[in-house]
């Protein structure tokens, strides 16, 4: 019985302690857990917390602000950029129009203006031409005489012109090629007459002009000889340089010269081969049925005013 007993006390004794331990440590976790609260509402009510909290709060909507700005900005440099493609290409777009339509109209100016001076009256009796007495390319002694009864293209040069007369020769020489297809070229004589007879020479001449045609004759002569027959036709003639180099300022016309010997027509370096073999087979045609130019020829101005007007285009 004493050990029965002595275990039952044991044994409560044992239950009283774990009863007292489980209370004493839900009394810990609820002091515990007190302690956590007071520490949670203290540092949520100090004034630096608070403060921390507002700076969280102003950063965020600072954040907030920003990025909206950013947005805005963005949709604005949007708006922007659309309306500067826009005046741009709106620009652009003006700009090709207005040049498009200056250039067209340039051109028909300019068309005009050529369509004017192959109009230009270039025909018809005047005080151009006359007597004459030169060298040929052989040496020999002509004169105006000796082309009587054919049709002469008449052109002034020398032999180191470097470009305008080397086009103007080519293009009488296309011309004689022309009419190489008519009957009218036995009636052609073209006719080189140098405006440089200080270098131009006999041999000089003769092998020039046959560079462009076989046909071709070639005159010189003295200075004085020379200066007369171009005062004969009206030939404006100046030395440009020095030395043996120089070069020599001229006018650049062809002239048509009738079988009897006296001016018909003349032709600018505007006019092109074609347009000057139409107006030569025109000519011939003219004076074939009688009379100057078929009395067709209203000549308002001189030719020699003519020839000047020209120049000064």
């Amino acid at each position: 019985m004493i050990k029965i007993l002595q275990n039952l006390t044991q044994r409560n004794n044992i239950i009283s302690n774990r009863l007292l331990s489980n209370s004493l440590l839900n009394q810990n976790y609820n002091c515990l857990n007190y302690h956590k609260q007071q520490i949670r509402l203290f540092s949520s009510t100090t004034p630096e917390n608070k403060n921390l909290d507002n700076l969280k709060k102003q950063d965020n909507n600072n954040s907030n602000n920003n990025n909206n700005n950013n947005n805005n900005s963005n949709d604005n440099e949007g708006v922007d950029k659309q309306k500067y493609n826009v005046i741009t290409w709106s620009s652009v777009l003006v700009a090709l129009v207005a040049g498009a339509g200056g250039w067209l109209y340039y051109d028909h100016l300019m068309s005009k203006k050529k369509e004017k001076q192959n109009q230009i009256v270039t025909y018809g009796s005047s005080s151009i031409g006359g007597g004459y007495s030169l060298i040929d390319e052989n040496g020999k002694a002509v004169s105006d005489l000796d082309f009587r009864g054919k049709y002469v293209l008449l052109y002034f040069g020398f032999t180191y012109c470097p470009d305008a007369c080397p086009a103007e020769l080519t293009k009488i020489s296309q011309v004689l090629t022309n009419l190489e297809k008519t009957n009218l070229m036995d009636g052609i004589q073209p006719v080189f007459i140098t405006i440089d007879p200080w270098r131009d020479t006999v041999e000089q001449i003769r092998t020039y002009v046959k560079e462009f045609h076989p046909k071709f004759k070639a005159l010189t002569g003295t200075p004085e000889q020379i200066t007369k027959v171009a005062k004969l036709y009206r030939v404006f003639m100046s030395k440009a340089g020095q030395g043996d180099s120089y070069l020599v300022d001229h006018t650049i016309i062809t002239y048509l010269i009738g079988p009897d010997g006296k001016f018909i027509e003349f032709y600018g370096s505007n006019l092109n081969s074609d347009q000057i073999t139409e107006r030569v087979i025109k000519r011939i045609a003219d004076k074939g049925q009688g009379g100057e130019n078929k009395g067709e020829i209203r000549q308002e101005k001189s030719v020699f005013e003519q020839i000047m007007s020209i120049f000064s285009k």
